[in-house]
């Protein structure tokens, strides 16, 4: 892999006083491949354009643009047949961990890609991590960029297992010995440096935790139990603020109360869950949305779900004033939209597939086509949704449906791999599909759904 990388970066070379094509996928994980590799380019003053697609369908691969140098960041891989007609006459890079298509009979294709190499692409490096590997032949000095690599292995849930694994490793500590990240043990809380105490512990779904997940009151009973405040005269108490001790209270009672409810086969993973490693990017300000990396994610994803994407890019660039603003902006727009789609999931509730092995809904004219993966991901952590079964959410638009499907981290850590079963379902009934374990994705005729539903519990029910 990095005898490809090195390849990669000697073609940039060649054509840096030429026309040069980035483009990437249009979430967390693909705006921080295409923000790192578009810095490790501005260093050395070659001129590029960015764009962001949110898949490599036919009908978009024909609107795009062949320069003497087009680079894929984090796609590509699994759409080689979609990209051949068009590319393979000039001079293309491919830097992507989803699991490849044939490319034999392609010169001029540069392909860098995990699983070619041996690696999973689906835990050991993420999109961002292909494209820093590439980063680091052009310099050896873009180290600093790690930290990017590391948003998007976090966007893409590459610690589902509590922990970075692989070539993620290894370029965490690249940012490390740059000084840039810094890694410690400590909860699994979303928003460690923002986000109340009670809050953070109120979104802890994945496990569901009794009188925990989704009651602000039982997670202030919990906190008063253990004798640990959770605000003080100069406001709320964030878990970052957490003493040791306190920490190890809270952990213990989390990991009693998780084990409760997880079927026996799943109650050894519980710890990992609950405790982990933790990842804070140095250079951002305390209590920044961009200090921790998980929030960092979360910020760039909200860009591309509301078709922003080259604000995440300017963001994760490191130039803020303007785009800061805007990215702010736009996290309010995106938390409205998120109370709009959960509340349609309370009033609706969700439905089972013919064998009740999943359950899925149909947001169609409430959810935008570019959200839907946001409100399926956080239905998973509803009341109404059983975290055991993978969750379907449905757009509808102009004959087409966009589905997006999820799965919790116990799901994953028993064995399923969505991605391989979305794909093959999809393909069952003329569409496309892929994506990762735990978050996939697919575009089928509408009136094709019942089938692919059906199809894709079959497939599911093959993989566990």
């Amino acid at each position: 892999m990095e005898e490809t990388a090195k390849e990669a970066a000697e073609i940039i070379e060649r054509h840096k006083n030429d026309s040069i094509t980035l483009i990437s996928h249009m979430d967390s994980d693909g705006i921080s491949a295409a923000a790192l590799l578009s810095k490790a380019l501005d260093r050395l003053e070659i001129q590029h354009q960015t764009k962001f697609v949110r898949m490599l369908y036919p009908e978009v691969v024909e609107d795009l643009e062949v320069g003497n140098l087009t680079i894929f960041t984090d796609l590509g891989s699994s759409q080689l047949s979609n990209l051949r007609g068009k590319f393979e006459g000039s001079d293309t890079i491919i830097a992507d961990h989803h699991e490849p298509e044939e490319t034999k009979g392609w010169p001029r294709l540069i392909h860098l890609n995990a699983h070619i190499n041996g690696f999973d692409g689906a835990e050991e490096i993420s999109g961002a991590g292909m494209a820093y590997l590439v980063a680091q032949k052009l310099n050896s000095q873009n180290k600093d960029l790690a930290a990017l690599a590391i948003v998007g292995a976090i966007g893409d849930i590459q610690n589902a297992w509590g922990k970075l694994q692989g070539i993620n490793r290894r370029i965490a500590q690249d940012g490390i010995d740059a000084g840039t990240i810094g890694r410690e043990k400590d909860l699994l809380l979303y928003g460690r440096h923002t986000q109340p105490i009670f809050r953070a512990l109120e979104n802890l779904t994945d496990p569901p935790i009794h009188d925990v997940s989704n009651s602000t009151e039982g997670c202030i009973s919990m906190l008063k139990d253990l004798k640990i405040p959770y605000k003080t005269k100069n406001g709320y108490r964030r878990p970052i603020d957490l003493e040791e001790e306190e920490k190890r209270r809270l952990a213990s009672e989390l990991i009693t109360r998780a084990m409760i409810n997880v079927p026996d086969e799943l109650v050894e993973y519980v710890p990992g869950l609950i405790i982990g490693e933790v990842y804070t990017l140095l250079n951002e300000r305390e209590g920044s949305l961009l200090r921790g990396a998980d929030e960092f994610s979360t910020c760039i994803n909200s860009t591309a779900r509301h078709e922003q994407p080259l604000i995440g890019l300017e963001v994760a660039k490191g130039n803020r004033d303007v785009y800061y603003r805007a990215m702010r902006k736009l996290l309010k727009y995106h938390k409205r939209c998120i109370a709009e789609g959960m509340s349609y999931i309370e009033g609706e509730g969700l439905k089972k597939g013919p064998k009740d092995k999943v359950q899925y809904f149909d947001a169609t004219d409430v959810v935008k086509e570019t959200f839907i993966g946001t409100i399926t991901n956080l239905a998973l952590g509803h009341e109404k949704s059983d975290p055991y079964k993978p969750i379907i959410g449905l757009v509808q638009r102009n004959g087409t449906t966009k589905v997006s499907a999820r799965c919790s981290k116990l799901l994953f850590l028993k064995g399923i791999n969505m991605a391989r079963a979305i794909n093959d379902a999809a393909n069952s009934v003329g569409g496309e599909g892929g994506g990762h374990a735990v978050a996939a994705g697919a575009q089928i005729d509408t009136e094709k759904i019942p089938k692919f539903i059906e199809e894709f519990e079959n497939r599911l029910f093959e993989e566990l």
